[in-house]
């Protein structure tokens, strides 16, 4: 995908680059260099997918009935194509911007965001972002942060003839279970802020035990934790030890180890990210949508993580989610994107470039 797009800047006459995060996995990277003066914007996406699981020929970009089809068509191989459109057409347009613009091809969104830390410590820099994730052309001016944690429950296993003897991990999980929705996420719903909303927490996987007959020595869960700014990540941790050591207060049998989801240091952390209404690159967005006729605009929150919260939190830049697509059709077996949602988004992208870089730093 990478060589792919590579190829297609070069084309066009536009100076790219190709770095190498991981083994055999490259970020791309194209530039329109500005005429100095004004503010530099990049538009920025995930080249990865999900599998197409059981998907029926989920990469021949059928289209019918408006729609396309297939892996990756809404999250989010549409909205870079919109990208690459409104970038290669103010290319061709010979528009000379004062800012600098910049399209930003990155790996591994779907699984740990190497591509987007790399693009956050290496460059290149600029003044704000717009990651193309399906928001249905929605002006998202932030989101959530995210924590992945894996809590292990300790038990002691025997043969379930001797249960009295043993300690059974997975009941012991279950009182932690009770206690995060019956007592801690009542706690969550309390913490508001004004845009992001209320923190949330998810049990979203849980595993133990060999078979009926044996009392099992261990469960695991994993655990999706959605923070706020008015939150850190040390207060994430030290919130979930605390009831693990009231737990084993109350029980000395109860015995749990809470890790991050993911090796030590493989990851910086997801921080929460929120753009001020008044931000020039918000102002430019609702100028663009207003020259397409789009009024009442009401700006919105992304529900789900994006590469957004890293360059908002590591780097200087604003940044804001907007893209075509149905988010709720990402990850289906049904994946489309209306085509004329795709047209919209071209324009949008290259009007907002007009616009942002087109004004004095």
């Amino acid at each position: 995908m990478a060589a792919y797009i590579q190829e297609l800047l070069c084309t066009e006459g536009i100076t790219t680059q190709l770095k190498e995060v991981e083994p055999g996995r490259f970020n791309v990277t194209g530039i329109l260099n500005g005429t100095g003066g004004g503010r530099s914007l990049m538009l920025c996406g995930h080249m990865d997918t999900v599998p197409a699981y059981g998907m029926t020929d989920p990469f021949s970009g059928r289209v019918e009935g408006g729609k396309l089809y297939g892996r990756g068509s809404c999250d989010m191989k549409g909205p870079l194509a919109a990208m690459l459109v409104a970038f290669i057409g103010i290319k061709r347009s010979s528009i000379a911007l004062p800012g600098d613009l910049i399209f930003a091809g990155v790996i591994d969104e779907e699984q740990m965001g190497k591509g987007i830390e790399y693009l956050s410590q290496h460059g290149p820099f600029v003044d704000a972002a717009v990651i193309g994730e399906p928001t249905d052309m929605q002006l998202a001016l932030g989101h959530k942060g995210l924590e992945w944690l894996k809590l292990t429950v300790l038990g002691k296993k025997v043969h379930g003839g001797s249960m009295e003897k043993g300690i059974n991990a997975i009941a012991m999980a279950s009182r932690f279970i009770e206690r995060i929705y019956e007592e801690y996420t009542p706690l969550l719903n309390q913490r508001q802020h004004p845009i992001l909303g209320h923190p949330t927490i998810n049990i979203g996987k849980i595993e133990g035990g060999d078979q009926p007959s044996t009392v099992p020595g261990i469960c695991t869960l994993e655990i999706d934790r959605r923070w706020i700014p008015e939150e850190s990540i040390e207060q994430v941790y030290e919130e979930l030890s605390s009831i693990i050591a009231e737990l084993h207060q109350q029980d000395s049998q109860f015995t749990a180890e809470l890790k991050n989801y993911f090796p030590s240091g493989d990851l910086l952390p997801h921080k929460p990210f929120c753009t001020e209404e008044s931000d020039p690159l918000v102002q430019s967005a609702y100028r663009a949508l207003r020259q397409l006729n789009v009024n009442n605009i009401t700006p919105t929150v992304f529900p789900a993580w994006s590469d957004a919260g890293v360059l908002a939190a590591y780097t200087q830049e604003k940044c804001i989610v907007m893209g075509p697509g149905d988010l709720t059709l990402a990850h289906t077996s049904g994946e489309y994107i209306e085509t004329q949602a795709l047209e919209q988004a071209a324009q949008f992208y290259g009007l907002l470039a007009l616009d942002y870089c087109g004004k004095q730093g």
